[in-house]
């Protein structure tokens, strides 16, 4: 198995970049997690980041046990909880762990993997790896939820120029105290290899206009097809209950969200 890479970990080690960047998730999908873990009472969630979906889910009375592989995003996490109520603290348990590789010693109802998070995962190997560890940790009719984007072939056509960076986006946000964040971004394809590469240029200004800080990250994803997908789950032990195009119960449209609940097989 190999270590998330470097620039990756980088990435998510800067939390609070990751939070001003992609920290909105997917509309509807805090709203969808919540209505799920208020039916299932305990729900592991991998990749938890910045407890964005954890602490909604902890608030409709589930008992989350929510992993992360950088410590980073749990320190951020755990200071987001601090406004938290206690009964609702008390219900969330934040681990350091690789959700190709955790031994947890208890099997959950549900099993949640928000935004994308699987699309980390760049190789089969990888993918088969995170499924057995969520076999594993499955109770016999317990579920599993997994979000991806469905690869939109007429924006990623936009893109594939033999490996070459697309079109510059720049999005300026306000920030507390006059400050600006203007964040520029850029794609390049392998489509040869089903990746992404999005490299964001991330700069803070004072309200003077001086730049006060300015880092380079970069995030390689991989895109996963409906039909790639369900040979997938079924090779790993699963059956596939439903696909979703949404969080509001949308059918699967090409180029939205692949929103899938799995059983297992």
């Amino acid at each position: 198995m190999h270590p998330m890479t470097d620039p990756v970990r980088e990435f998510y080690m800067n939390a609070r970049d990751y939070d001003l960047i992609s920290g909105h998730g997917v509309a509807g999908d805090v709203a969808y997690f919540s209505r799920l873990a208020r039916g299932a009472r305990r729900v592991l969630e991998l990749a938890c980041g910045t407890g964005r979906v954890t602490w909604p889910m902890a608030r409709a009375g589930a008992r989350v046990t929510a992993l992360d592989l950088v410590g980073e995003m749990l320190a951020l996490a755990r200071e987001r909880g601090a406004s938290e109520n206690t009964p609702v603290r008390r219900r969330v348990r934040l681990l350091e762990a690789d959700m190709r590789a955790f031994a947890l010693r208890e099997r959950f109802p549900l099993i949640v993997i928000p935004f994308r998070a699987f699309q980390h995962l760049l190789t089969v190997e990888e993918q088969m790896d995170c499924l057995a560890c969520c076999r594993k940790h499955l109770t016999r009719q317990g579920r599993l939820v997994i979000n991806l984007f469905d690869p939109n072939l007429r924006i990623l056509a936009a893109h594939m120029q033999s490996g070459l960076p697309g079109p510059v986006t720049r999005v300026e946000t306000r920030l507390d105290g006059d400050e600006r964040l203007i964040v520029w971004s850029s794609r390049t394809l392998s489509p040869e290899q089903q990746r992404m590469q999005d490299q964001w240029v991330v700069e803070r200004f004072d309200a003077q206009g001086r730049s006060i800080s300015r880092r380079l990250h970069t995030l390689t994803l991989r895109w996963c097809y409906r039909f790639e997908m369900e040979h997938l789950f079924a090779r790993c032990g699963f059956r596939v209950l439903s696909l979703e195009g949404g969080f509001d119960g949308q059918p699967f449209t090409h180029g939205q969200e692949q929103v899938w609940t799995l059983g297992l097989a």
